[in-house]
């Protein structure tokens, strides 16, 4: 029971930590235009490397959680299955209910 959890715990942040990355790095870029008056180019240079470094993390966690999700799949097969119970999709319209709508009397 406690697997789930720790799925949530390890992939849970990744949202926090692609936007504290870029952040962090369009901080450091501001801090470097202030201190040597580079007129913005240091916040934007923070701010695209920022970018890089954040979808870089994100794809690999992706990949860490398709191998998580290969490994699951692999020790139980039939787990990852869905069924669905389609015999309330095509259900034919009740002829009697509409008949009687149709009386517009």
């Amino acid at each position: 029971m406690a697997r789930p959890w720790k799925d949530i715990g390890r992939y849970g942040g990744a949202g926090i930590e692609f936007l504290l990355t870029i952040l962090i790095l369009s901080w450091l870029g501001h801090w470097l235009d202030t201190r040597w008056f580079l007129h913005g180019w240091g916040l934007t240079a923070g701010f695209l490397l920022g970018c890089a470094v954040a979808f870089r993390n994100l794809m690999r966690i992706a990949g860490r959680m398709q191998r998580d999700i290969e490994r699951a799949e692999a020790r139980d097969p039939e787990a990852g299955r869905w069924t669905v119970d389609e015999s309330w999709v095509h259900k034919e319209p009740d002829k009697s209910s509409s008949e009687d709508a149709d009386d517009g009397t």
